[in-house]
């Protein structure tokens, strides 16, 4: 290393003059008192489904058979480490919090906007904690993010540094993780430790040992292999996808205001948040609970028909199943509950005793003293207000509020359903009836209690599902105003552009989906609700107005039988209001096939590298990828305004077939419209229940067996949930970046007490997100010299050489082109100091999908260029930071031990070769100036252009 003094073109001037005395180091900083360095490796996975593992031996198998020249790798030995991994704090301490949910009021507002976007969260928070220091450290905190004038004085702090809208993100992250009472857990880490024998070195120097460390996070963020846990992620990242967009224009409006943007800008942003809060509220609380309601009573209606013996109600059939139905639910409730009281509270022999036979006599009165299908409905009806609550508190987890709403959906279905049954027959049986022997006698449908109970639960369906028409009849003229308000915004430039673009994405995506989802779900179990519905005779109760007209149509189309004007068969009832509701599937259906047919096109050459097929040459498909992932931001905002559209019109058409307000005069030609909409979608629903029914069952059978062999098919799925789970704040006790991040720290400070002088991260896919923003926030912790872990560990990372290889980051691509407002650094260019890096080496493949260059290549134009996807080719050529090309290739193959990775074994040995330092140099004039300079101020200058 020359021994120069450091200048604009040496980001770490600094941290190198410190590096040609580290010999003279303070043993106690971390360094030890001699020449020799101790380098250490931490590996840290992307997206795929490894294995504890899997990643340090790999790149540990990949340095050992394919080695640069001149060098030789060799195993020593390996080992398992069990660390203690406690809850990282953030910059404001919190104390936990002993409520597992927040307050109603407290969680109404935070499903209407993230604590973290509204004015002084902090310091509400905060209050009823400790007071003084923590209330000082509030103010200080919240005083360096909010809006205020940059001529107005600070309060005093440790720094005036700003810091920006990702790093105020994770603090907030970190805070809400250590209020949720988020506990030490443990960390079994594995090393290998590997030989570096250079032939160059001198005599005895030339056999090194390097520890190799895996940062493994798969646990804490990767989806399951079983049935259960992937159905959960499958409809939450139905929502996310809409809480997503929601927050990137709350990022975009709280971006405007920190910047300081003119009046009219900040209004437009605003209103646009307003609009697309609004939008996903209803989404995610009104229109999903609607759906839960009517997905419950078509579930009553089945289950009771199960009761029946299998039969529909007033079928005058079954009675045999039902006896001993309710036989064993009047032995079983009351034994349960005896057990359940004897066990939590009486204590007693005699007492036990007592409970045993009032237990006898409940069982005896329920069984004998009370009509079948009252005690049955009425369990019934129990049991799945238990599991509705169940199911609740699962998504109330994932969106807060959610199960506050559902709660008040489900009270008012029980409440219609039992005004229904107001008039029902009499609870008690008739004296003459021996109850629970024998067939009983036909009861006409009037006195029939299995017709009252679907007549009920008929009701309910019937709010819930007009419910629905009427939410989607106002949304579509909130989309209306969404649409034209995002074309607005989208003028402001690139950044405004790109998250208006995630904004329709993501909202779009979401409701296009839920639809086809709940379409599939209705057409796989509407033959079995209406076969348990009956053919009774059924008065709608919302619904009568359109029967005569229907009637018209729906009986040359469909039916065989006539139908009366308003009254019809209750299992023709609900094929009408099937045929009606899915007359929109074939419109949805054929947005989602344009949007999937053109990731296909755009993905099929990478999925083929992948596969390590032949596909042309690098520059072909690093070129088709290219020109693909430009033109996406156009198509997706086609197809959302074309989403919004279809949702605008099928909305309106909802809204007047249900209420007839404004179209008395068409209303027949309009249902005429719908029905044969109905005929189109059923038609096309049926290869989406078998593809799902298919996927569902290849998903949780071999999901292991498809991560292993053909990890492509899961990695979209992996990337969304990784994406998603990184981005999470709830739940508070288990957030998923503050777990991650606190396993990554207790790593570095194992590092930090076994004396390295060097940290070498190679890090892929998306864990080169999770190092790169964990770097970031260490390094501005200790900036700020606040003495906490994370600025003492920052500290540290200070003093030794940090160099860092990424591959196949999603930084740019990815991360940057989403959510521009967390990740403007990226845009603006990434700068080694604000990372505390001393060199940053990223490779891609030509045809990565998730990420490729991270720099943004200069001349504008480079990266069509067939020879820019060369193996070898360099996009950016910048000591200490370099953007290099591999050649062909997808995502998951970087450090496969096969001749395609030399050159990423190359880059590796590069940070990893130890470096000699020279003799001590003689003090100058000016030494001492540039020893009292701070080590980040000469680190870095800004580097590419934003995009």
């Amino acid at each position: 290393m020359a021994d120069t003094a450091p200048d604009e073109r040496d980001p770490l001037g600094a941290r190198r003059a410190r590096a040609r005395t580290w010999d003279r180091k303070d043993p106690q900083a971390g360094a030890p008192s001699g020449p020799r360095q101790r380098t250490a490796v931490v590996t840290v996975h992307g997206v795929a489904d490894q294995a504890p593992g899997d990643t340090v031996r790999t790149l540990a198998s990949l340095l050992t058979t394919r080695p640069p020249d001149g060098v030789r790798y060799s195993e020593a030995a390996s080992d398992c480490l069990m660390l203690q991994v406690p809850p990282l704090e953030g910059s404001v301490p919190a104390m936990p919090d002993p409520h597992e949910t927040p307050p109603p009021m407290k969680a109404l507002r935070q499903s209407l906007r993230s604590d973290f976007l509204r004015p002084g969260w902090l310091d509400r928070a905060a209050q009823g904690e400790r007071q003084g220091a923590v209330r000082a450290q509030v103010a200080s905190y919240e005083a360096s993010v909010t809006t205020s004038p940059a001529a107005e004085a600070p309060p005093p702090t440790r720094t005036h540094e700003r810091p920006d809208l990702g790093l105020a993100f994770t603090d907030y992250l970190l805070f809400k993780a250590q209020r949720g009472g988020t506990a030490a857990e443990p960390y079994e880490c594995r090393r290998i430790w590997l030989t570096r024998t250079d032939a160059s070195g001198a005599p005895g120097d030339n056999a090194r040992r390097i520890d190799f460390h895996e940062m493994y996070w798969a646990d804490l963020s990767r989806l399951s292999s079983s049935l259960p846990p992937i159905l959960t992620e499958l409809f939450t990242i139905l929502f996310r996808m809409s809480k997503l967009a929601r927050d990137t224009i709350d990022h975009a409006r709280k971006g405007a205001e920190v910047a300081r943007a003119s009046p009219a800008v900040r209004q437009g942003w605003r209103r646009l948040s307003r609009l697309q809060t609004a939008l996903d509220w209803g989404f995610a609380h009104l229109l999903a609970n609607l759906f839960l309601q009517s997905v419950l009573t078509g579930l009553f209606i089945v289950l009771m028909s199960v009761l029946n013996g299998g039969v529909g109600a007033g079928s005058g059939e079954g009675g045999s199943t039902a006896n001993s139905a309710k036989l064993a639910l009047a032995v079983a409730g009351p034994v349960l509950a005896a057990w359940w009281l004897a066990y939590r509270w009486v204590r007693s022999w005699p007492a036990r005793t007592v409970l045993v036979l009032e237990a006898a006599l409940v069982g005896t009165v329920l069984y004998l003293g009370y009509a079948t299908p009252w005690v049955l409905g009425l369990a019934l009806l129990t049991a799945l207000a238990v599991a509705c609550d169940a199911g609740l508190r699962v998504a109330d987890r994932r969106f807060v509020s959610t199960r506050q709403i559902g709660l008040v959906f489900l009270a008012m279905s029980y409440g219609i359903i039992a005004a229904a049954m107001w008039d029902a027959p009499p609870v008690f049986p008739p004296a003459q009836d021996p109850p629970g022997f024998g067939p009983a006698p036909p009861t006409p449908p009037e006195h029939d209690v299995w017709v009252w109970w679907t007549r009920a639960a008929l009701r309910a369906f019937e709010v819930s599902l007009l419910g629905s028409y009427l939410w989607w009849g106002v949304a579509a003229f909130m989309l209306l105003f969404w649409i034209v308000r995002g074309m607005r915004q989208a003028r402001l430039g690139p950044q405004a552009r790109a998250s208006i673009t995630t904004a329709r994405l993501g909202l779009c995506v979401s409701l296009t989906s839920f639809t086809a989802v709940g379409m599939v779900i209705w057409a796989t179990s509407h033959q079995v609700l209406e076969n348990a519905a009956g053919k009774w005779g059924y008065r709608p109760w919302l619904f009568e107005l359109q029967q005569e007209v229907a009637a018209d149509f729906w009986g040359f189309q469909l039916l065989l039988e006539p139908l009366s004007a308003r009254v019809l068969p209750a299992e023709s009832f609900l094929t009408l209001r099937y045929v009606y509701s899915t007359a929109s599937f074939c419109a949805v259906a054929l947005l989602l096939f344009a949007l999937i047919l053109y990731i296909l096109a755009m993905l099929v050459p990478s999925v083929l590298a992948e596969l390590e097929r032949d596909i042309g040459s690098p520059g072909d498909l690093g070129r088709w990828l290219t020109d693909s992932y430009e033109r996406l931001e156009g198509f997706v905002s086609l197809v959302a305004l074309v989403s919004a559209a279809v949702g605008i019109v099928i909305g309106l058409l909802l809204l007047i077939e249900a209420t007839q307000l404004f179209a008395p005069f068409f209303i027949a030609e309009l249902k005429l419209l719908l029905i044969i909409g109905g005929l189109q979608s059923q038609a096309m629903l049926a290869p989406f229940v078998t593809g799902s029914v298919s996927a569902l069952g290849a998903l949780s059978l071999l999901g292991r067996t498809l991560s292993k062999y053909a990890p492509w098919l899961r990695a979209p799925l992996d990337a969304m949930l990784d994406i998603d789970n990184y981005l999470r704040e709830f739940p508070r006790g288990a957030i998923p970046r503050a777990r991650i991040f606190a396993r990554y720290v207790a790593l570095l400070e194992h590092l930090k007490e076994q004396g390295a002088t060097r940290v070498v991260i190679v890090a892929h896919s998306q864990g080169t997100v999770i190092t790169t923003d964990l770097l970031r926030y260490l390094a501005y912790r200790a900036r700020c010299g606040d003495g906490s872990r994370a600025a003492v560990l920052g500290q540290w990372l200070d003093q030794v050489e940090v160099h860092l290889l990424t591959a196949g980051s999603p930084l740019r691509q990815l991360y940057a082109a989403r959510f521009p407002e967390l990740y403007r650094w990226v845009l603006e260019g990434p700068k080694l100091g604000d990372l505390g890096l001393d060199r940053w080496t990223n490779v891609f493949t030509a045809g990565d999908y998730v990420g490729r260059w991270i720099w943004h290549p200069a001349p504008e134009g480079i990266q069509r260029t067939a020879s820019f996807y060369d193996a070898g080719a360099v996009a950016l050529d910048d000591p200490p930071r370099k953007d290099l090309c591999v050649g062909g290739g997808a995502h998951t193959h970087y450090f496969d031990p096969d001749p395609g990775s030399d050159e990423v074994a190359r880059c590796i040995d590069e940070l990893i070769r130890p470096s000699t330092p020279p003799a001590p140099p003689q003090p100058r004039p000016g030494d001492a100036h540039r020893e009292q300079r701070q080590p980040h101020q000469a680190r870095d200058h800004a580097i590419g252009q934003p995009e």
